[in-house]
C-alpha cells in the first residue's frame, strides 16, 4: 500500500514508475506485469512527466484506484502496487476527524508492506524551534487568544504521521506487522552535505524516526531518497518551469530519476518495491 499525506511524492512516483516500466528504456529489476482496465490517468500524469511537466497531484474529489502490477521476471513471482486514494488530504482530514473512506480499511488490512511517502520540500517541523514555543505559549496568555482552541492541521507533520501510524495497529485496522520502506521525495533539493537519507530523516524528523525504528507493527525499514522529478518544474498551463531544457536534455527519459539508499541502482525505483515483496535475494 501507499501512505503519505499531500504534496508528498506519491503522484509524481507513480507517473514515473508507470513511464519506467512502460518505455523499457533502462533494465529495471521489477517489469511490467498483467494489466487490465481503464489506465488513462497513469497515462496522463506519465505523459506530463515524460515532456517535463509538473504532475498535478490529485485533487481530494478524484479518487483514483490505481493498481500497478509488477513482475519479477527471473522467478515469475508478481506483486501489485496499490494507490487507492491518492488524495492525500484524506489522510489530513482522518488525522481531523479521526473518519477515514472503509474502503482504506480493508486496503491496510490486506496490505503485506507499505510504501511510506515523506517529502524534502515541505517545511514543517525542522522550521520550528524553541523560541517559537515561547512565542506561541506568550499569544496564547493574551486575552484575545482562546487557549483551547486547537488546529490539527497546524500539528507538526511528524505529529500527524506518528499517530496515523499508530491508528493502523488499532481497531478497526489492526493491521498486521508490515514491512516499510520509507520514500524521502524531491531528493534533488536537500543540501549537497546530506547524502544520507537515515541521517536526513533522523536530523529533521527525530519523532518519526524513532517510531519507525521501534514500533511493534514494523518488521523491517529501509529509507531511500528518491528524485522522481528530475528538477524544479511547473505546471502546463503556466508554461516551461526553470529546469525543464535541462531535463529534456537528459535521455532516455528514464535516466532523470535518482534513487539513493540500499541495495539500489542509479534510476531504477522498483528496487525498493522488490525489497518489500521480499524478492531481493532473488536477483
Amino acid at each position: 500500500m501507499v501512505f503519505g499525506i499531500q504534496e508528498s511524492g506519491k503522484t509524481t512516483f507513480a507517473a514515473a514508475l508507470w513511464h519506467l516500466v512502460d518505455s523499457e528504456e533502462i533494465p529495471t529489476a521489477l517489469i511490467k506485469g498483467k494489466h487490465f482496465g481503464d489506465f488513462t490517468y497513469l497515462q496522463e500524469i506519465s505523459g506530463s512527466w515524460a515532456e517535463g511537466y509538473e504532475v498535478e497531484r490529485t485533487k481530494l474529489q478524484q479518487v483514483e484506484n490505481i493498481r500497478v502490477n509488477l513482475l519479477h521476471a527471473a522467478s515469475g513471482d508478481e506483486m501489485t502496487l496499490q494507490f487507492d486514494d491518492m488524495s492525500g488530504e484524506t489522510l489530513e482530514q482522518a488525522f481531523a476527524t479521526r473518519y477515514c473512506p472503509e474502503k482504506f480499511v480493508e486496503l491496510v488490512k490486506n496490505a503485506e508492506g507499505m510504501l511510506l511517502f515523506l517529502s524534502a520540500n515541505r517545511r514543517n517541523d525542522d522550521s520550528v524551534t524553541i523560541l517559537d514555543a515561547f512565542d506561541a505559549e506568550e499569544e496564547a496568555a493574551q486575552p484575545a487568544v482562546d487557549p483551547n482552541h486547537w488546529e490539527p492541521a497546524k500539528a507538526p507533520l511528524q505529529v500527524q504521521l506518528v499517530d496515523l501510524l499508530q491508528c493502523l495497529q488499532r481497531p478497526p485496522f489492526e493491521a498486521k506487522p508490515m514491512k516499510v520502506a520509507l520514500v524521502v521525495s524531491a531528493w534533488d533539493l536537500v543540501p549537497d552535505g546530506d547524502t544520507n537519507p537515515e541521517k536526513w530523516l533522523n536530523d529533521r524528523y527525530p519523532l518519526l524516526a524513532q517510531y519507525l525504528a521501534n514500533s511493534e507493527g514494523i518488521l523491517n525499514l529501509r529509507i531511500y531518497g528518491v528524485s522522481a522529478q528530475g528538477g524544479r518544474l511547473s505546471k502546463k498551463k503556466d508554461g516551461p518551469g526553470p529546469d525543464r531544457e535541462n531535463l529534456l536534455a537528459i535521455v532516455p527519459a528514464s535516466k532523470r530519476i535518482r534513487i539513493v539508499g540500499p541495495e539500489i541502482t542509479e534510476h531504477d525505483i522498483t528496487r525498493p518495491l522488490l525489497w518489500l515483496a521480499g524478492l531481493e535475494s532473488a536477483i
